[in-house]
């Protein structure tokens, strides 16, 4: 499915690349084909069939690409919601600062670490779940 966008994105570009460069020269050729050199069909030639033919050469290309341009305008407005909706927090384990069992002061530097999540009192023995903080 996204060779067939990506196929249909350029042909369309190539479609309108080819109406401004066939305008661009048309409306220059029918300049110099010209019999009578009349100042308003000289303007109309040079200036008018070109920008047109622009014109509607690049509407041909924004049409072909408006699935990419509504896709990414939806990806950027749609991500940000996104983004702070899902943005990770981060927590980290403390140690309990007073035993439940003995009641003593428990310090960092105090305790014993018994597994990744759990702490024993240096007094009575006692084996404590960390606490868990959000940062």
């Amino acid at each position: 499915m996204a060779n067939e966008s990506g196929g249909k994105k350029c042909t369309f570009m190539i479609i309108g690349i080819i109406v401004i460069i066939g305008g661009f020269f048309g409306g220059f050729m029918q300049f110099f084909w010209m019999d009578d050199l009349d100042i308003s069909m000289i303007l109309f030639y040079v200036l008018v069939i070109p920008i047109v033919s622009f014109l509607i050469g690049a509407g041909i290309i924004v049409y072909g690409m408006k699935d990419s341009m509504q896709a990414s305008r939806l990806g950027l407005f749609g991500s940000r919601s996104t983004r702070t909706e899902s943005k990770e927090r981060t927590y980290i384990h403390e140690p309990p600062s007073i035993c439940k069992d003995c009641g003593a002061s428990l310090s960092g530097e105090s305790i014993e670490w018994v597994g990744p999540l759990s702490v024993k009192c240096p007094y009575c023995g006692a084996t404590h779940a960390t606490e868990k903080r959000e940062v």
